[in-house]
């Protein structure tokens, strides 16, 4: 009984996540594998990098993740749960709802993402999807990253699409590449920065007699 008290509730797991979609025109179209075979877990008071080119199937992969896309086939789990409850996760994406008089040269509302982060950070959320981040400015990036560290640090976890300079970030844990609808280990940071104390170390480390490898994180 004791062992299943401790055993840590994972705020995300995936396991064989695959969705295709159709591209074309009626009479000369084909099916597109964009996911295939996702494992993916992630654990309290982690900060996943989800790295990949453009259009690789990121954004999909959130969308998934947060409920807003079904997937063809595989399972997704929040919270250990097949059922998803809004007060424990949020998405939020750079796009703006903002009239375009209202946004910059890029098309965006400046301050938008991380004035609905804060807004989010007001409920207990245990999971943070974060899609499309490079494409706000370098000051609002480093107060929304700041945020998910704080977030992080309450023990809730973080999937965020990152271009190189957001995978390269301090407060990042885990680095995973997303290509050919494949998602693979790129890097581990070290224990220095992921140390024995931290939520996500101590999931780990109560999780590895309990759960199968497609729940671990990648060793």
């Amino acid at each position: 009984t004791s062992e299943i008290n401790e055993t840590p509730v994972i705020p995300l797991s995936t396991s064989a996540l695959a969705k295709s979609f159709r591209a074309g025109i009626d009479g000369c179209s084909a099916r597109v594998s964009v996911l295939r075979s996702i494992d993916l877990a992630l654990w309290p008071g982690e900060i996943v990098a989800l790295h990949g080119a453009r259009a690789s199937g990121r954004t999909t992969l959130l969308l998934c993740a947060a409920g807003l896309l079904a997937p063809d086939s595989g399972a997704i789990h929040w919270c250990g749960g097949r059922s998803l409850s809004s007060e424990h996760l949020t998405y939020l994406t750079a796009a703006s709802g903002s009239p375009p008089e209202a946004r910059g040269e890029s098309g965006r509302d400046p301050g938008a993402l991380y004035a609905r982060l804060e807004h989010a950070t007001r409920r207990a959320c245990r999971l943070f999807l974060v899609d499309d981040l490079s494409a706000v400015g370098a000051l609002e990036r480093r107060l929304v990253l700041s945020a998910l560290a704080r977030c992080a640090s309450r023990g809730a976890a973080v999937l965020l699409a990152a271009d190189e300079g957001i995978a390269d970030s301090p407060v990042v844990s885990r680095v995973v590449t997303l290509a050919n609808g494949v998602l693979v280990q790129r890097r581990k940071r070290s224990a220095a920065r992921m140390t024995s104390s931290s939520p996500a170390s101590r999931a780990r480390a109560s999780a590895r007699s309990t759960y199968g490898r497609s729940l671990r994180s990648p060793q």
